[in-house]
């Protein structure tokens, strides 16, 4: 049986009783607090339809005593879903589950529903037991394997555990707070809590001890997580990773697409990972595809980056970029962010310009594909900047830029946005860039008109978007995650642009067409991006 067999037997589960007891608690609950309380301690409940899926990934088989972690438990929905899963054994099963749950408010509903799920496998010749833990996870729990004795880790030790269940929170901490002084191991840049559940969760498995967990899919590639994946895949196997690309029918309160993750403290190694991606909870209907473990966890640049190709189409585009011989930098170029922030330059903002004393300010509502829509008038929304000694500092010589959009809506149909700023004698000497925009240019000399309409082509293609949405889960477009990608030859991307601007207009169809035939792209690949064009039989 395939991997992609055993994950549609999976999904194919319907939600069992305990599931659904729980579920009600956790609805229950809800009417009880609000929104804002919840957000504050970065409290986000499981929908039951992810509940099932998640406890389908534990492989529960092996006879014996199954040893549950649970940190975070709220409401105990995640727990229920596995105790449902063991209703369906016919032999004597026992599972022994710790929880961790510090918020007073909740904890009543989770022991009612402990309370049931050992009644409930009782029932059906199995047993249960439980103890939950009023204390703070990482303090209280992970602290005690991590780092010499100390004030923060002389709880005593739990024991190994074969499984790990979780649905973490998720808010920043300080790198001062005693949970980041706890994990010194993982801490990087601004740390957040839900990579330390991970973490404690990874350290308190025994050798081959399974771990899901639903978190952001911030983690996989941003630069401040990069010391964690380092730590995190020193000891654990990644096995299935799954992602649901519609944030908002997932979790009706999360900016962050979500991804579901499946892995094991490691033994052996997991020669190839299985990738599936849902729209939302209807995970029935999900892509799958079983892929080299290389091809999903990229080392090259030393970040340990990960990637979630969709299907075999966004497999073939990743090998056609990762053929290319040059990354970003290598090539002299160079992405920064624009440094104007509006609130922070008050002084220096103007409704409109009035005179060579002003420089035209961009942000994201003038850049639109291969152009730049300036002055935009919008009553929130300043259009020039004033030019003087202390404005200096923000404003940046009139050169030839590629203009990249630093924000998308997730739901958008293209994650990439980029147009081209040509300098003429029509332009003033100086343009303010807004902080919601990256600049690409040369480092040493200025870029040709050609390169940057070959840059913008490429930012604008779909080849080049597919590939950036496998790489990056985050509505911003970090300019880590653009050096990190790699680019034909400036000649090549100079032969697209040359191509591109006798175009007698900047159709996006067929800039897709001369992107494609310029880097001798296989006719199916080609046939695939072009789908739904008026090249789609070309």
């Amino acid at each position: 049986m395939t991997s992609e067999d055993i994950f549609l037997r999976a999904v194919d589960a319907r939600s069992g009783p305990l599931l659904g007891y729980s579920f009600d608690l956790q609805a229950r609950y809800e009417r009880l607090t609000s929104l804002e309380a919840r957000k504050g301690k970065g409290q986000f409940f499981t929908p039951p339809e992810v509940c099932r899926f998640m406890a389908s990934l534990l492989s529960l088989k092996s006879p014996g005593t199954f040893r549950l972690l649970d940190p975070g438990a709220g409401t105990g929905s995640l727990t229920a879903a596995v105790c449902d899963c063991f209703l369906n054994f016919r032999s004597s099963r026992h599972i022994e589950v710790h929880l961790f749950e510090n918020d007073p408010e909740v904890l009543p509903f989770l022991r009612k529903t402990m309370k049931r799920c050992a009644e409930k496998l009782s029932e059906h010749g199995h047993s249960m037991t439980y103890e939950i833990h009023a204390k703070d996870f990482i303090l209280d729990g992970a602290a005690a394997f991590f780092g010499p004795p100390s004030l923060f880790n002389d709880w005593p030790v739990l024991g190994e555990f074969d499984g790990a269940i979780m649905n973490p929170p998720y808010f920043k901490v300080s790198k001062a707070s005693p949970c980041a002084r706890v994990m010194e191991e993982v801490v990087h840049g601004q740390p957040n809590i839900y990579a330390f559940f991970l973490a404690g969760a990874a350290q308190m498995l025994r050798p081959g001890g399974q771990l899901v967990a639903i978190t952001p899919r911030r983690f996989c590639n941003e630069l401040y997580f990069r010391g964690f994946r380092h730590w995190f895949f020193e000891k654990i196997a990644l096995d299935h990773i799954h992602s649901f690309e519609s944030r908002t029918e997932t979790f009706r309160d999360v900016l962050q697409e979500s991804l579901v993750t499946a892995s094991h403290r490691l033994g052996k190694p997991s020669a190839n990972v299985t990738v599936s991606t849902s729209n939302g909870l209807n995970i029935n209907t999900a892509k799958c595809a079983t892929l080299p473990t290389a091809m999903v966890i990229d080392n090259s640049c030393g970040h340990a980056n990960i990637r979630i190709p969709a299907s075999r189409e966004d497999q073939a585009v990743a090998e056609v970029v990762e053929s290319w011989p040059h990354r970003f930098p290598e090539l002299g170029l160079r992405i920064s962010t624009g440094p104007v922030v509006m609130f922070r330059a008050t002084d220096f903002l103007l409704s409109q310009a009035n005179g060579k004393g002003t420089a035209p300010l961009l942000s994201v509502f003038n850049v639109k594909p291969f152009r730049i829509e300036w002055p935009v008038i919008h009553k929130k929304h300043p259009t020039a900047f004033k030019i003087c000694r202390d404005s200096q500092r923000l404003l940046l010589p009139t050169r030839n830029y590629v203009l990249l959009r630093r924000f998308s809506a997730k739901e958008e149909r293209r994650r990439l946005t980029a147009s081209c700023l040509i300098a003429s004698e029509a332009l003033p000497p100086f343009i303010a860039l807004e902080y919601h925009l990256n600049y690409v240019y040369h480092a040493e000399r200025e870029l040709k008109p050609d390169e940057v309409y070959g840059l913008a082509a490429l930012f604008n293609s779909n080849l080049l978007d597919r590939y950036f949405r496998t790489i990056s889960g985050n509505t911003q477009v970090n300019a880590t995650e653009i050096r990190s990608m790699k680019l034909p030859p400036l000649p090549t991307v100079a032969g697209i642009g040359q191509k591109v601007s006798g175009l007698a207009s900047l159709d996006c169809n067929a800039v897709e067409l001369i992107v494609l035939r310029e880097l001798g792209i296989n006719p199916q690949l080609c046939a695939h991006l072009l789908e739904g064009t008026l090249f789609s039989h070309t």
